[in-house]
């Protein structure tokens, strides 16, 4: 994926999971677990706790916390190589980070190496014994030795946060391509004083991605960009560059991968799918591939064939540089992410980003699919992305959206185990007997089956749509409402209404000029959107955030209105007995009448990072990384847990069993409960 960790935060902090990270869904609870207290003994006055009885009296008592265990459990990777007869892959979001090396004959893993810094890699390679790998959300990078198993930090690749990809010179210089400088870095591991990182610059003036890098026979760099795709060939003595990349291809937002051999340069092309086919020596003579995909995930030559994957499908295809014959061979894991594909003896293997090491077998066309984590990869728990509950009398279901992975915590059952979904779901409701979940990227609709236990794909949201943001339920429940954000480098976003019987998806495109839709709500027959001006991989165009009236009849803007002058973004909103709760990126609490457009109250959330907004027992609570507060109609708050420290990925979120009254959260990286005595 070409999404920075952290898209709404930044660089996350290492936080140590202690003795509570490991207890499993039938944990004793505690009344008030460690680092968390009641509303009144943290800053609350007497008249607040009156107030909240009167008001509220299901809120008022102090909570019961229950530790549910790790909120999600995975192994997903991100960086991938191939060294003699090992693979090697490294975690994504598991802190330590994890370098893994996989006994390709004996299909064990042999080795988990700990990482010190860190969330994850993108960048592998594998030269002279070693095997590099540059990190996020610092960008650093680690060396593992082959014939020791020694693993060492080699430095730090300037202010960049991620080293995005690694390639190796014939000579065993090291490149590396970052975000958010744009920037190619050449490591030299045999100084004589140990290594030397060398800053080569920016890629192309302007843009803030070098999502690839290969090196070529003469030590020529190849960096492909984003978010407006270029293919600049480097000389990393001279520093001259110049972008072969097709003009053609200018308007796609990545160049996702490229490869090298003796006489081409091959390269792939998001969101469209393209294949570009240079002659190294001459780039002038090339050629366009048109694949059908959206994005091409990993490419590698071998002799004249150029095997590559793309998503959404999964496919694995060979492409034959003599003489332009393309087929698709296989579909080792479908809509699967690839992390690097290699061949080796006849066979190909390829790396799938939900921690899976397939193989095709050319001759033959066998797949065979080994999930890592059942052969020895270190799993653990993941920063949740979304949260749901479904089920009644207090032993349904919570579900927990991570990387590739869907947490599904049975509550009367006391289990917990994982569902493969195709991407991260990013925020979920529960619809019948089924969990809806959209995903990115691709912006797809899924469903969980609760009752076949199974995940299948209502459909697309399409157009460029990517990255959903928020979604709810219309009353009486036919209707759900997705906001979303457009692919990277494109300004805007989209509404979608997804018939839930039929299936259909209906697109409603810039509603706000420049800016996504980031939060939504509805009351009888309008929804209520909240934009943010944010462009993944891009500057924003927009000045403002706005809240718009949109009519569910008309499927037209009813109205747009800036509620809170400097917003950039909000993060969630509910309707709740005739007032509009929000809350802005900024941490501002919005308490507004809808029809007259005025404001009623406004504020600011009690701690930490702003997060969802929900109704429980005739009140609005909110949820931040810190806190659960309860929102009252003159958008002061009134805290009822503090202590959460919630690792989220996505901004946080919280799920109500409406029967018993029970809140479902994040503390730490562990899934909890929180029950408020009658």
């Amino acid at each position: 994926m070409t999404n920075p960790e952290r898209n709404n935060d930044g660089i996350t902090r290492r936080r140590l999971l202690g003795a509570a990270g490991v207890a499993g869904v039938g944990a004793v609870a505690t009344t008030l677990p460690a680092g968390m207290t009641p509303a009144y003994a943290s800053g609350a006055t007497t008249a607040d706790a009156a107030s909240d009885r009167t008001s509220a009296p299901a809120l008022g008592a102090a909570p019961t916390v229950t530790d549910l265990g790790p909120a999600v459990l995975g192994a997903p990777i991100v960086g991938a190589t191939v060294a003699g007869d090992s693979g090697f892959v490294v975690t994504r979001g598991l802190e330590p980070p994890i370098l893994a090396e996989y006994d390709l004959d004996t299909g064990r893993v042999v080795a988990n190496h700990e990482l010190t810094t860190g969330l994850g890699g993108w960048g592998t390679v594998s030269v002279g014994g070693f095997v590099y790998a540059g990190m996020y959300a610092v960008a650093d990078i680690h060396r593992l030795n082959l014939a020791t198993g020694a693993v060492e930090r080699l430095g730090r690749l300037g202010n960049e946060q991620f080293a995005f990809d690694l390639t190796a010179s014939p000579a065993g210089k090291i490149y590396a391509g970052t975000f958010p400088g744009g920037k190619v870095y050449e490591i030299d591991p045999t100084g004589s004083g140990g290594p030397v990182i060398r800053d080569l610059g920016q890629a192309v003036p302007g843009l803030q991605y070098v999502r690839c890098v290969a090196a070529g026979p003469d030590g020529t760099v190849y960096a492909g960009t984003g978010t407006s795709a270029r293919l600049v060939a480097i000389d990393p003595v001279s520093g001259a560059r110049t972008d072969i990349l097709p003009a053609s291809l200018h308007s796609e937002s990545f160049v996702y991968d490229v490869a090298v051999s003796s006489d081409h340069v091959v390269a792939g092309t998001e969101p469209h799918g393209q294949l570009a086919v240079i002659d190294r020596t001459n780039p002038a003579n090339n050629r366009t591939v048109i694949t059908g995909e959206r994005t091409i995930d990993a490419i590698t030559i071998d002799g004249h064939t150029a095997y590559f994957t793309a998503r959404p499908s999964g496919a694995l295809y060979a492409y034959r540089l003599d003489n332009g014959t393309l087929t698709r061979l296989a579909v080792p894991v479908a809509a699967e992410e690839t992390r690097g594909v290699f061949v080796r003896d006849g066979v190909v293997h390829g790396a799938s980003g939900a921690g899976l090491w397939w193989t095709y077998d050319v001759a033959d066309g066998e797949v065979n699919v080994v999930d890592l984590v059942d052969v020895g990869l270190q799993n653990g728990p993941e920063p949740p992305q979304s949260v749901s509950y479904s089920g009644d009398g207090g032993a349904g279901q919570v579900l927990v959206g991570g990387n590739f992975g869907l947490q599904v915590h049975d509550l009367g059952r006391k289990t917990s185990r994982r569902v493969r979904v195709d991407g991260e779901a990013k925020s979920m409701t529960p619809v019948r007997d089924r969990t809806v979940m959209a995903i990115y990227p691709g912006a797809l609709v899924d469903a969980y089956d609760h009752q076949s236990a199974k995940v299948a794909r209502i459909g697309e949201i399409g157009g460029l749509a990517n990255r959903p943001r928020s979604m709810r339920l219309h009353p009486p429940g036919r209707l759900l409402l997705i906001g979303v954000r457009n692919e990277y480098g494109v300004p805007g976003g989209a509404l979608a209404v997804v018939d839930v019987r039929s299936g259909t998806i209906d697109r409603y495109d810039d509603l706000v000029a420049g800016q996504a839709v980031a939060a939504v709500a509805s009351h009888r027959d309008l929804a209520f959107l909240g934009t943010e001006i944010a462009v993944d991989g891009a500057p924003p165009v927009a000045k403002e955030a706005v809240l718009a009236g949109f009519d569910l009849t008309t499927r037209q803007v009813a109205w747009t209105w800036k509620a809170v002058p400097g917003a950039t973004g909000y993060v969630s909103l509910v309707h709740h007995h005739g007032l509009l709760y929000g809350v802005t990126a900024q941490g501002v609490l919005l308490v507004a009448d809808p029809v007259a457009r005025t404001v009623v109250g406004s504020g600011r959330i009690p701690a930490g990072r702003p997060g969802y907004l929900t109704v429980r027992a005739g009140a609005v609570l909110t949820v931040t990384s810190e806190v659960l507060a309860r929102v009252n109609p003159d958008a002061t708050t009134t805290t009822l847990v503090s202590g959460l420290a919630g690792d989220w990925y996505n901004e946080p979120q919280l799920a109500v069993d409406e029967d018993s009254g029970d809140v479902f959260t994040v503390r730490g990286r562990n899934l909890v409960r929180i029950h408020f005595p009658a």
